[in-house]
């Protein structure tokens, strides 16, 4: 087997760049070893040549699973995030490496340890490094990772980073959090999707529910005897997708389950639609409840589905499960399906009440009859993503951690580290 002497241009003119990477990675190639070849190499010649854009050589390790996922296709909630974080980075300039797993995390930070600003990890792992003395940064260990470059990338509410809420990630504003927020876009996967103009949309209403138990029990919204009323009102057909066979007799006889479909033609059948209708699960907020000596929180879910809808000009109609009955129109005090769009108004959500049969009705033939255009909330935006990852990369964190720090030395509460 021949060396690398033997087949390698080691001449003094030779740029380590093209010694290590002889060729570029093959373009069909999208495993993060691919990408992390392309990344490394890009950032050498641009050293190299003096051609370094201006955040080309500040580096983010993507460690948390979900984006591993997107290179695999995966497209769920936690990839759609970790997708539009990838997107506002490349947008941004700064350069990206994937690690596998723990190990990899290290060995990556270990080579590039001066161009690394901040490390995007799972709960798990984070924890899990900062109590390992041969993976965090310690005072007879100056190679290992600074506490203050470790961020949990945690898709719930609650702070999950032992320097707390600051270096924990959250996709959503989750009403009772502090955590950073970093947020996502449905653009990148609204914008593959042509738009359906209005006219050529069928008469058809879809029913936001996967499974068969969600139109049975205490938060389920309605009754069967509204989609017939509605569907008689509006005109309107429903359809599902629930994967339940054979269906249970609870479940609606005036909607056409159309069964459990890949998630492309899912949101083709949401994109064709006049409304989406949720019934009050899944659920998709988290509750937060803190208490001095425990903690506990109603983990759920915020699907990003309404969202896509809006964004394919499919209004949302969203139950209101519980509510304030001396003050019914005080939105503070709603507990809905869908927590932060409870916020928007018609034509674009549709707040109905569990059990009003007639707001529910009006509901339906209100969303089906006055469409709206593609429409994205400002903070889901891909600039306003872009914005904010820019703001974590480039905030100091090395002094946020020291103020952290001499809060705990002077308080004498909670896990010490070096900076």
């Amino acid at each position: 087997m021949p060396t690398i002497s033997e087949t390698a241009d080691l001449t003094p003119t030779s740029p380590l760049s093209r010694l290590l990477f002889p060729a570029d990675p093959v373009q069909e190639d999208h495993s993060w070893m691919a990408e992390n070849e392309w990344t490394i190499a890009s950032i050498l010649r641009c050293v190299e040549s003096g051609s370094c854009s201006q955040n080309q050589t500040k580096v983010v390790i993507l460690a948390a699973n979900p984006f591993r996922g997107v290179l695999r296709g995966d497209n769920g909630g936690e990839a759609i995030w970790a997708n539009s974080t990838v997107i506002a980075l490349r947008r941004l300039g700064y350069s990206f490496l994937y690690a596998s797993s723990r190990d990899h995390t290290s060995q990556l930070y270990y080579m590039f340890r001066r161009l690394v600003s901040a490390i995007f990890e799972d709960v798990p792992d984070v924890m899990a490094c900062f109590h390992d003395q041969d993976c965090v940064l310690r005072e007879h260990r100056p190679h290992g990772i600074p506490a203050w470059k470790l961020f949990s990338f945690h898709f719930w509410g609650t702070p999950e980073n032992p320097l707390g809420k600051k270096w924990t990630l959250s996709p959503e504003k989750y009403r009772g959090s502090e955590n950073t927020y970093l947020g996502y876009s449905v653009e990148p996967q609204c914008a593959a999707r042509s738009f359906i103009p209005h006219h050529l949309r069928p008469h058809q209403a879809y029913v936001y529910a996967k499974d068969a138990r969600y139109f049975n029990g205490s938060q389920y919204a309605y009754t069967p005897d509204f989609f017939e009323a509605a569907s008689a009102a509006a005109g309107v057909q429903f359809l599902a997708g629930v994967h339940d066979h054979p269906l249970p007799e609870f479940f609606p006889s005036n909607i056409t389950n159309v069964g459990f479909m890949p998630t492309t033609e899912f949101y083709g059948r949401v994109a064709e639609s006049r409304v989406l209708v949720g019934v009050g699960r899944p659920t998709m907020h988290v509750f937060l409840s803190m208490h001095s000596n425990s903690r506990t929180n109603e983990r759920t879910i915020s699907s990003p589905t309404p969202y896509e809808a809006l964004c394919l000009g499919v209004p949302f109609i969203n139950p209101i499960l519980s509510w304030d009955k001396n003050d019914p129109t005080n939105k503070t005090r709603w507990n809905s399906q869908h927590d932060t769009l409870k916020h928007l108004d018609p034509p674009y959500v549709y707040n109905v009440f569990k059990g009003d049969k007639e707001g529910f009705v009006n509901a339906v033939v209100d969303a089906s009859s006055h469409p709206i255009e593609s429409f994205v909330l400002d903070d889901m935006r891909m600039s306003s993503v872009e914005a904010r990852v820019a703001a974590i990369i480039e905030t100091n964190w090395k002094a946020e951690a020291a103020e952290l720090l001499a809060e705990r030395k002077a308080s004498g509460s909670g896990e010490k580290f070096w900076l």
